[in-house]
């Protein structure tokens, strides 16, 4: 059965209009945004300023997922809620923002625990590209597993300290998650060394929104990935990553040195490092044996 085409109505185009002035975006560019289904994991800091940019933009629709409700010390970063929403599920909490912001964008809004069971049964396979905030690799993993099996453009963006980093990913033109963040294969490990409080600031969450975003509408625009891993610092001090360097892969740490770039548990550098990555063959999850086997099946 043939869909409708899509068009923008008189009112989308007023909201819209200063982005549509824009010489390198056009109606179509617009419409390309509002036939977007775009699922969200996790509703908290670093899905604040992403969920922020897609309602902001006109994306067609949002899926959000978190099992957490809204906590006092969220609200410092996560500003999609707010105090009067404490106690009260991120889900709920972040569909009443996106009413209040943008109307025309349908929200879905889901209080779920993510585990091998409700990837399976909840995720759907059709959406147009998961964007993955959550702060525990081991969700990730998951998610990134159902993603490489059902094809789907998958965003990982996250903050540590005052840095961020965010990439596109779908091979096998580009690696998966666990080509480059492979060390999260058991759930206590994961969970034990994530227990702790880690550093966040707000300044690194509008960053890696702006820059995560960006991506997708690259890829929207010309259907092609660059292959790029962006880590932004906001300062030149010293800043603890071990949130993130203490799961890099081998072979994330390889291309990395090839590049001229050392992974350390301190980060002292100031800007953008840009990374062009590479599958990496032997991959459990997307390496030549799963892809052949895919294919045969």
């Amino acid at each position: 059965m043939d869909r409708e085409p899509l068009t923008l109505r008189p009112d989308e185009k007023q909201r819209y209009l200063r982005q549509l002035a824009m010489a390198d975006w056009s109606e179509e560019d617009q419409l390309k945004l509002k036939g977007l289904h775009v699922t969200v994991m996790g509703i908290g800091g670093a899905a604040s300023s992403i969920l922020n940019n897609l309602l902001l933009l006109g994306v067609g629709a949002i899926e959000a997922i978190d099992h957490d409700v809204v906590e006092l010390s969220n609200l410092n970063r996560q500003f999609v809620h707010n105090v009067e929403h404490l106690g009260m599920s991120k889900a709920e909490s972040f569909e009443i923002y996106a009413r209040r912001l943008n109307p025309h964008v349908k929200i879905t809004a889901r209080q779920l625990r993510i585990d091998e069971t409700t990837v399976r049964t909840t995720l759907d396979p059709h959406t147009s590209v998961i964007i993955d905030t959550f702060d525990k690799w081991i969700y990730r993993s998951m998610v990134n597993r159902f993603a490489v099996e059902h094809n789907i453009p998958y965003l990982m963006a996250g903050v540590v300290s005052n840095c961020f980093y965010t990439a596109l990913l779908r091979p096998p033109d580009t690696p998966c998650l666990n080509c480059l963040i492979g060390r999260f294969q058991n759930v206590s490990m994961g969970g034990t060394f994530q227990a702790a409080i880690f550093a966040i600031n707000i300044l690194p969450i509008a960053a890696m929104g702006a820059f995560s975003i960006a991506e997708l509408i690259k890829y929207l625009k010309t259907g092609e990935m660059t292959n790029l891993f962006y880590f932004g610092s906001l300062y030149p001090t010293k800043q603890d990553i071990r949130f993130f360097t203490f799961f890099l892969s081998k072979h994330f740490k390889k291309i990395s040195e090839e590049q001229g770039i050392q992974w350390s548990p301190a980060w002292e550098s100031e800007g953008i490092t840009k990374l062009k990555l590479s599958r990496d063959p032997s991959c459990r999850v997307c390496g030549n044996e799963f892809l052949t086997r895919s294919s045969v099946l």
